[in-house]
């Protein structure tokens, strides 16, 4: 069986998928779920692209799987998704393929769920105003994801590219009460909001810290390396940062390591919890700063999502 992304749409509903994360993380990360580093092979041409291998094992669910993804940060000028690739899962009885699916809608849709599932706990619970850097699908899914848990009234948006920035507003259109609103700067964008989410392709920061509210909640979703990064390094040195896995973030998250390394401070002191442990232990957020979540993507997401829609469809 192959589930294709019209049918992911149709299967993960943001909501659903909202709870199938929220009861991922509320297992016990280390007796429950084995998440190994994903491994990468960068492609020394032109296109710069990456292949990535994410295998994790999901002991309570007797379920285990793979997502073999390439990374193509150009695509979306050729009107393509930057990253594609497929999910396979296997029953961990007998080690059988179960089911694959198509890696691009799972991811699409699992990443903005994490993204909301986070937000729900740290931003401020009367949250109005929502900040979309970027334009792509991440933005999309992350505007559906944000009105899922606060009452959102207005949304400014800021894209490299202003004409694909002016598409996702006529879009958005389609709900209705919500003012959106195309910004020619990420300040601009930036300065007002309750939530922030930065979806972009930026390899180098692109939001600074002396703008921004002193309660605002960031999603930094884009930047997926350990050299590459979207906020400045003020915003990590004056916010609360949260991950939704502290082995990756300390390997690949460039929007930690590179702060790090300019302060001699280990990745690890700047992650206040991770996922499991805010869902655990409230007193984990306090109010008092700025909060960021630091998002890579985990496979063990992955193949919960898959799982979800796998059971539905054969329901």
């Amino acid at each position: 069986m192959f589930i294709d992304n019209d049918q992911i749409e149709s299967l993960l509903p943001m909501s659903e998928c909202i709870q199938v994360m929220k009861e991922l993380f509320l297992l016990d990360a280390e007796k429950d779920i084995v998440n190994p580093l994903r491994a990468t092979m960068p492609l020394q041409n032109a296109t710069k692209g990456i292949m990535g291998m994410m295998p994790a094992f999901i002991r309570p669910f007797e379920v285990m799987g793979i997502k073999v993804l390439s990374i193509f940060p150009d695509n979306y000028k050729k009107g393509l998704s930057s990253h594609q690739g497929i999910i396979h899962l296997y029953e961990t009885v007998t080690g059988q393929l179960m089911t694959s699916l198509d890696a691009d809608g799972i991811t699409g849709i699992r990443t903005a769920a994490v993204s909301g599932l986070v937000t729900s706990f740290l931003a401020i619970a009367d949250a109005k105003s929502l900040c979309i850097l970027g334009s792509g699908l991440q933005a999309r899914k992350h505007i559906e994801a944000m009105l899922e848990v606060r009452d959102i009234k207005t949304v400014t948006l800021w894209s490299l590219n202003r004409s694909s920035a002016e598409r996702l507003a006529t879009d958005m259109k389609k709900y209705e009460g919500i003012d959106f609103i195309v910004c020619d700067s990420v300040q601009e964008a930036a300065k007002d909001a309750d939530i922030i989410c930065t979806v972009t392709a930026a390899t180098e920061p692109i939001l600074e810290n002396e703008y921004l509210k002193s309660h605002v909640h960031i999603n930094a979703v884009g930047a997926c390396t350990a050299n590459t990064r979207e906020l400045a390094s003020a915003i990590i040195n004056n916010s609360d940062v949260y991950v939704d896995n502290r082995l990756s973030a300390a390997n690949e998250a460039g929007e930690l390591l590179l702060p790090a390394n300019e302060n001699g401070h280990d990745t690890l002191d700047f992650i206040k919890a991770d996922i499991s442990e805010l869902l655990k232990d409230s007193s984990l957020y306090d109010g008092s700063k700025k909060t960021v979540f630091k998002s890579l993507g985990i496979a063990c997401e992955d193949i919960a999502a898959g799982l979800h829609c796998y059971k539905k469809l054969k329901e």
